[in-house]
């Protein structure tokens, strides 16, 4: 007789059952759009503008105004083409803006490395901000050979949520997020990280991505 399989812990059942419901009740995710200028030269460096079309789903709209955070993270390349053989990655730059609504004040809040936090009051207000072009500095001109050609190519992510959000927000809802293990999101949290995520892409709470090419 074969032996029967050992009970599941109550936390994995639990966990199971929030995975359910995520999967029942997730939204079909729309992407958004980018747009990128011609690159050009400044200050010794290759820029390029990039431009967000329409960048928040009705999911994340709903995510951001209940007070989860997002974030939208730029990747930029610049390569060289080269014929008969393997186009060349000249350099790369990332960017990260890390957005929430802050409920004490009813605004938003944007920050972004390097920069001063940029706070408006609604959220037709942060899609202007997001949407206005966004001068990426690709890579330095120093290196750059005369004659071939170069391209940029950008991808922009949208991530709703992630594990360290949720943690967060957990660690604030309860003081610290060590006593909130046992209950709560933490149901979510103790799933190891892997499960979750494709839990959470097959659920509709994944990352939305776009990518375009400079002329």
């Amino acid at each position: 007789m074969l032996p029967l399989p050992a009970p599941r812990p109550r936390r994995f059942v639990a966990a199971c059952c929030a995975v359910s419901v995520l999967v029942a009740s997730a939204p079909v995710a729309r992407a958004f759009d980018l747009e990128l200028g011609t690159p050009r030269a400044r200050d010794g460096y290759v820029w390029v503008d990039a431009r967000l079309d329409d960048p928040f789903s009705q999911r994340v709209e709903q995510s951001l105004e209940r007070g989860m955070p997002a974030t939208l993270e730029l990747h930029a390349e610049l390569w060289r083409r080269r014929i008969g053989w393997f186009h060349h990655l000249q350099s790369s730059y990332d960017a990260s803006i890390r957005m929430r609504y802050e409920v004490w004040n009813e605004s938003f809040r944007l920050e972004r490395a390097g920069d001063a936090p940029l706070v408006v009051g609604s959220l037709d207000s942060l899609r202007a901000v997001l949407t206005r072009p966004l001068a990426l500095p690709v890579g330095p001109l120093q290196g750059l050979q005369d004659g071939p050609r170069y391209y940029v190519v950008v991808s922009a992510t949208i991530r709703p949520l992630s594990v360290e959000d949720i943690q967060e927000v957990e660690g604030w809802l309860g003081g610290e997020v060590e006593e909130q293990r046992h209950s709560g999101f933490g149901v979510i949290t103790a799933l190891p990280r892997s499960v979750f995520d494709a839990v959470r892409n097959f659920a509709g709470f994944g990352d939305q991505k776009v990518r375009a090419i400079s002329p």
